[in-house]
């Protein structure tokens, strides 16, 4: 950062010239993970929701019991249509379900700092590209008065 100062009392100028990658990557990386996190959790529960009823419904089907002329006929509509295997897989993810949801909660934060850091990144190395044809970005800075700070404490 260079300071172009005109005085006391008077606003400062600094331009920007470079952005720091490495804390420009810490930044986005934390940022998508916060961010990323309630929608996780929310995804997360409706999945578990959703794999509980399957298993209900599954389940169900084993024991059906048709009438035909009054008579009943239990028939497995599992066996039937051959989702043994599909009941089984459905039977484990649910007996690890709060496992399942952790894992999923931390892999989609882990997804999120990740798109963002490099979103990020690839945002930090642009300008550092543009800044160093343009020389940066000017900021204009002005110090608060002691009432400007009693105000903004309130």
């Amino acid at each position: 950062m260079e300071a172009k100062s005109k005085g006391d009392g008077l606003p400062t100028r600094y331009r920007v010239r470079r952005i720091d990658l490495r804390s420009l990557s810490k930044f986005g990386c934390l940022l998508g993970a916060i961010i990323y996190l309630v929608p996780s959790l929310l995804g997360g529960f409706g999945g578990l929701l959703i794999l509980r009823e399957a298993r209900q419904t599954l389940e169900s089907w084993q024991q059906v019991e048709w009438r035909l002329l009054g008579q009943p006929i239990p028939i497995d509509v599992i066996s039937l249509l051959r989702l043994g295997g599909v009941l089984h897989r459905v039977q484990v993810l649910d007996s690890l379900s709060w496992l399942l949801l952790i894992l999923v909660v931390a892999g989609s934060c882990l997804l999120g700092g990740l798109l963002f850091l490099v979103v990020g990144d690839l945002t930090g190395w642009i300008y550092n590209l543009i800044a160093r044809v343009s020389g940066g970005l000017e900021v204009e800075l002005t110090e608060l008065s002691q009432g400007d700070q009693a105000r903004k404490e309130t």
